[in-house]
């Protein structure tokens, strides 16, 4: 686990070095994007003309930069992810699937908090470009030495988990078991990018990445990091899936086929949700 959030962070301090002083936020988000996409399609298929139409909303610097310094560095991420999903192990709760063991090992890592902040579907490259504002803004933000892995990709793969009656069999009762187990007098729940997956992750990529407030929700994430100490997490990310059918790049979280609808799976970030601490250092 140690090879993946070190890659991570290689790839969040190159972000927040080299792209953080000249570009918006929003423009660093779908760069990253791209950058991530193009080294899963280099793997896969090299039809990188299904990129074009997110292509077309990044600046030109922005986007030559974002090939040259991340697209290799991303492949060995995307290269680590996958092999980690490889593994064939069984729909079971143990380990890394399993919540209690996973906040256990949360709690060795980072300790107790201040706030607990869970963002329903928020995937591996939402939190790389919130950690890179982190960063940049003079935030501490790091990645934790754990994953939760969700082998269904969906939320109540977690929520099924919860310890007993006093917690809602839902998020926000995630985050409040959380919150307790880490001694957190203040925790939420955030759904604004599940909501987005399931209203507009269907017309593509490119128009999800543009609805995606990614400013709005660093704004929240630096809010709670310069009050205390916060974690950051999810119980999922989300998929990009090839259309066979329509020849474009969509995303779903918790992919399955479907005979009226083909799809190829490129990236199954909905399978794994990585663990972000984040605090003003001095």
């Amino acid at each position: 686990m140690r090879q993946l959030y070190e890659l991570v962070e290689d790839v969040r301090d190159i972000v927040a070095e080299k792209f953080m002083p000249g570009y918006s936020l929003e423009n660093i988000y779908k760069a990253t994007m791209y950058a991530f996409i193009y080294a899963v399609l280099q793997r896969k298929t090299g039809k990188y003309e299904l990129l074009s139409p997110l292509k077309e909303r990044i600046p030109p610097p922005l986007l030559a930069a974002a090939k040259r310094e991340l697209t290799n560095r991303m492949n060995s991420l995307v290269s680590h992810i996958d092999a980690m999903l490889s593994e064939n192990k069984p729909i079971l709760t143990y380990g890394e699937a399993d919540l209690k063991y996973t906040i256990e090992t949360v709690k060795r890592e980072i300790g107790n908090v201040d706030y607990v902040l869970v963002y329903d579907c928020m995937s591996l490259i939402e939190q790389l470009v919130i950690s890179a504002f982190l960063k940049a803004k003079g935030v501490r933000a790091l990645f934790l030495n754990v994953v939760f892995l969700n082998p269904v990709g969906l939320t109540r793969f977690m929520t099924s988990q919860l310890p007993d009656i006093r917690y809602r069999p839902s998020l926000l009762g995630v985050a409040r078991y959380v919150a307790g187990q880490l001694s957190a007098p203040l925790y939420m729940r955030n759904s604004f990018i599940d909501r987005k997956v399931h209203k507009i992750g269907s017309l593509g990529i490119d128009e999800f990445v543009d609805r995606i407030a990614i400013d709005r929700i660093a704004s929240e994430v630096l809010g709670a990091s310069i009050r205390g100490k916060a974690l950051v997490f999810s119980d999922h990310g989300y998929d990009v899936v090839l259309s066979e059918q329509e020849k474009y790049l969509y995303i779903v979280h918790g992919f399955k086929q479907s005979v009226s609808f083909r799809g190829v799976p490129l990236l199954l970030l909905s399978r794994i949700a990585l663990f972000m601490g984040a605090y003003r250092v001095g």
